[in-house]
Protein backbone atom coordinates (compact mmCIF):
# COMPACT_ATOMS: atom_id res chain seq x y z
CA UNK A 1 0.00 0.00 0.00
CA UNK A 2 0.97 3.47 -0.65
CA UNK A 3 1.52 6.37 1.85
CA UNK A 4 -1.67 7.85 3.49
CA UNK A 5 -0.20 10.45 5.42
CA UNK A 6 -0.51 13.12 2.71
CA UNK A 7 3.62 13.59 3.07
CA UNK A 8 3.44 14.33 -1.09
CA UNK A 9 1.24 16.95 -1.02
CA UNK A 10 3.40 19.27 1.31
CA UNK A 11 5.17 20.49 -1.37
CA UNK A 12 2.34 21.11 -3.81
CA UNK A 13 1.01 23.38 -0.82
CA UNK A 14 4.01 25.06 -0.17
CA UNK A 15 4.55 25.85 -3.78
CA UNK A 16 0.75 27.05 -4.33
CA UNK A 17 1.23 29.32 -1.06
CA UNK A 18 4.21 30.66 -2.75
CA UNK A 19 2.38 31.16 -5.99
CA UNK A 20 -0.03 33.01 -4.08
CA UNK A 21 1.89 35.09 -2.39
CA UNK A 22 4.25 36.55 -5.62
CA UNK A 23 0.71 37.05 -7.17
CA UNK A 24 -0.11 39.09 -3.77
CA UNK A 25 2.94 41.17 -4.29
CA UNK A 26 1.77 41.83 -7.81
CA UNK A 27 -1.26 42.86 -7.49
CA UNK A 28 -0.27 45.29 -4.70
CA UNK A 29 1.99 47.06 -7.46
CA UNK A 30 -0.30 46.97 -10.19
CA UNK A 31 -2.49 48.60 -7.33
CA UNK A 32 -0.45 51.34 -5.73
CA UNK A 33 1.00 52.23 -9.78
CA UNK A 34 -2.57 52.95 -10.64
CA UNK A 35 -3.28 55.22 -7.67
CA UNK A 36 0.04 57.61 -8.84
CA UNK A 37 -1.14 57.05 -12.37
CA UNK A 38 -4.84 58.08 -11.39
CA UNK A 39 -3.29 61.55 -9.57
CA UNK A 40 -0.83 62.37 -11.50
CA UNK A 41 -3.47 62.58 -14.78
CA UNK A 42 -6.00 64.45 -12.00
CA UNK A 43 -3.09 66.72 -11.00
CA UNK A 44 -1.98 67.56 -14.72
CA UNK A 45 -5.72 67.88 -16.18
CA UNK A 46 -6.83 70.63 -13.19
CA UNK A 47 -3.31 72.45 -13.47
CA UNK A 48 -4.67 72.58 -17.13
CA UNK A 49 -8.34 73.85 -15.94
CA UNK A 50 -5.99 76.70 -13.59
CA UNK A 51 -4.64 77.44 -16.40
CA UNK A 52 -7.80 78.35 -18.50
CA UNK A 53 -9.10 79.55 -15.74
CA UNK A 54 -6.68 82.58 -15.55
CA UNK A 55 -6.33 82.89 -19.36
CA UNK A 56 -7.09 85.94 -19.69
CA UNK A 57 -4.56 87.32 -17.77
CA UNK A 58 -2.03 84.56 -19.24
CA UNK A 59 -3.29 85.61 -22.61
CA UNK A 60 -2.75 89.11 -22.06
CA UNK A 61 0.89 88.82 -20.99
CA UNK A 62 1.49 86.53 -24.41
CA UNK A 63 -0.08 88.67 -26.17
CA UNK A 64 2.42 91.43 -24.84
CA UNK A 65 5.20 89.24 -26.19
CA UNK A 66 6.42 88.80 -22.48
CA UNK A 67 5.47 85.28 -21.84
CA UNK A 68 4.85 86.42 -17.59
CA UNK A 69 2.58 86.18 -15.64
CA UNK A 70 3.07 87.83 -11.87
CA UNK A 71 1.75 85.18 -9.48
CA UNK A 72 0.41 81.57 -9.07
CA UNK A 73 -2.61 81.24 -6.19
CA UNK A 74 -1.62 77.21 -4.98
CA UNK A 75 -4.43 77.80 -2.63
CA UNK A 76 -6.98 77.89 -5.76
CA UNK A 77 -4.94 74.73 -7.65
CA UNK A 78 -5.16 72.66 -4.14
CA UNK A 79 -8.80 73.37 -3.88
CA UNK A 80 -9.42 72.55 -7.23
CA UNK A 81 -7.74 68.75 -7.02
CA UNK A 82 -9.61 68.69 -3.64
CA UNK A 83 -13.20 68.86 -5.29
CA UNK A 84 -12.51 67.38 -8.19
CA UNK A 85 -10.82 64.15 -6.91
CA UNK A 86 -13.20 64.45 -4.08
CA UNK A 87 -10.25 64.36 -1.33
CA UNK A 88 -10.55 65.20 1.95
CA UNK A 89 -8.07 68.13 3.57
CA UNK A 90 -6.74 67.24 6.64
CA UNK A 91 -4.33 68.99 7.47
CA UNK A 92 -1.30 69.29 4.98
CA UNK A 93 -2.53 65.68 3.28
CA UNK A 94 -5.41 64.77 0.90
CA UNK A 95 -6.97 61.66 1.41
CA UNK A 96 -8.65 59.38 -0.78
CA UNK A 97 -11.33 56.93 0.67
CA UNK A 98 -13.26 53.95 -0.98
CA UNK A 99 -16.92 53.40 -0.29
CA UNK A 100 -16.26 51.60 3.03
CA UNK A 101 -14.35 54.60 4.47
CA UNK A 102 -10.87 52.89 4.19
CA UNK A 103 -8.14 55.09 2.65
CA UNK A 104 -7.25 54.31 -0.86
CA UNK A 105 -4.30 56.59 -0.88
CA UNK A 106 -3.36 60.01 0.20
CA UNK A 107 -1.07 63.21 -1.24
CA UNK A 108 0.78 65.94 0.40
CA UNK A 109 -0.52 69.29 -0.32
CA UNK A 110 1.09 69.83 -3.84
CA UNK A 111 3.33 72.93 -4.24
CA UNK A 112 2.39 75.11 -7.74
CA UNK A 113 6.01 77.23 -9.00
CA UNK A 114 7.07 78.43 -12.08
CA UNK A 115 9.87 76.01 -13.76
CA UNK A 116 11.46 79.32 -14.87
CA UNK A 117 10.96 82.58 -12.81
CA UNK A 118 7.48 84.08 -14.13
CA UNK A 119 7.20 81.90 -17.03
CA UNK A 120 4.08 79.98 -18.08
CA UNK A 121 6.17 77.22 -17.37
CA UNK A 122 4.49 75.46 -14.28
CA UNK A 123 5.15 72.38 -11.91
CA UNK A 124 3.49 70.65 -9.40
CA UNK A 125 4.93 67.91 -6.92
CA UNK A 126 3.79 66.19 -4.19
CA UNK A 127 4.33 62.76 -3.08
CA UNK A 128 1.64 59.75 -2.99
CA UNK A 129 1.29 57.20 -0.21
CA UNK A 130 -0.71 54.28 -0.77
CA UNK A 131 -1.04 52.13 2.26
CA UNK A 132 -0.18 48.21 1.24
CA UNK A 133 -2.17 45.95 3.20
CA UNK A 134 -1.64 41.86 3.83
CA UNK A 135 -4.40 39.78 4.82
CA UNK A 136 -6.05 42.95 6.14
CA UNK A 137 -3.20 44.17 8.06
CA UNK A 138 -1.46 47.41 6.58
CA UNK A 139 2.18 46.14 6.30
CA UNK A 140 3.83 49.09 4.76
CA UNK A 141 2.89 52.53 2.53
CA UNK A 142 4.30 52.75 -0.48
CA UNK A 143 5.83 56.68 -0.81
CA UNK A 144 6.01 57.88 -4.37
CA UNK A 145 7.05 61.32 -5.49
CA UNK A 146 5.34 62.80 -8.88
CA UNK A 147 6.13 66.11 -10.77
CA UNK A 148 3.69 67.18 -13.26
CA UNK A 149 4.70 69.46 -15.43
CA UNK A 150 3.18 72.00 -18.05
CA UNK A 151 4.32 74.12 -20.38
CA UNK A 152 2.67 76.61 -22.13
CA UNK A 153 4.32 78.92 -25.02
CA UNK A 154 3.16 80.91 -27.33
CA UNK A 155 2.81 79.81 -31.30
CA UNK A 156 2.92 83.34 -32.76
Amino acid sequence: MGNKRGEGYVQVCVLVLILCLILSIFLTFVYAVNFVRITERNAETVLESYVMKNSIRIYNSIKQGTNETDAIDAGEYVNDLTSFCTFNKIRNRLYHYDGDGNVDYYISEPTVKFAERNKLKLIVTYTTYVPIYFAGTQVTTATIPVTVKLNLEGKF
